[in-house]
């Protein structure tokens, strides 16, 4: 079932980078409000949650994984790694950002780097989604406040993050099902 999830996720972040704009995207770019007070919290939430957490998140597993010489460590970075890789197809999709600016826009790369991390803590872990879930929300939320990715964009990475996390923590025996990521919110299955 983890398998079916995992290729579900994907093909739906590669079909969702499809179309260059969705009516989805110019519909909440038009009525989302953008006083100052929003804009500079944005701003300020990008700093924070980001590629600089990703690369801090990086550097400290390496350095646990080198010091502790722990295989799971290792591997826990790997899966951050693949995760944040989703971010290299950025240049198949191509999209233009909602304004005038030099990388493409297809996924977020703010909301790649925090779901990354999330993602990578909740399988280390087996616990957190609820916090990596809100840090996402927020990452993407802010992204979109300041114009800089379509709501699609951030949707995307989310997707494409889970998907590829999914199969690289199932492919890096890091996890054997989903239901270990999430076992309070899975119903027990029956017995015979």
């Amino acid at each position: 079932m983890t398998r079916a999830v995992a290729a579900l996720l994907v093909i739906s972040w590669i079909l969702l980078g499809m179309p260059e704009v969705t009516g989805l995207d110019v519909w909440v770019h038009d009525v989302m409000p953008r006083p100052e007070w929003l804009r500079t919290t944005a701003y300020i939430v990008g700093l924070v949650l980001g590629p600089t957490i990703g690369w801090g998140f990086a550097a400290v597993l390496f350095v646990l994984a080198w010091r502790r010489r722990d295989l799971r460590l290792w591997k826990a970075l790997a899966l951050h790694a693949l995760c944040c890789a989703t971010l290299l197809t950025r240049w198949l999709f191509d999209r233009v950002r909602p304004i005038e600016y030099h990388l493409p826009s297809y996924p977020s790369g703010h909301t790649v780097a925090v779901a990354s991390v999330g993602f990578t803590m909740v399988v280390l872990a087996k616990r957190g989604v609820l916090w990596a879930t809100l840090a996402v929300l927020v990452a993407g939320f802010a992204r979109v406040v300041l114009e800089m990715h379509w709501v699609t964009d951030v949707i995307g990475a989310v997707l494409g993050v889970t998907g590829v996390g999914l199969v690289a923590a199932l492919l890096l025996g890091l996890v054997t099902s989903g239901r270990e990521l999430v076992p309070h919110l899975v119903r027990p299955r029956r017995r015979p």
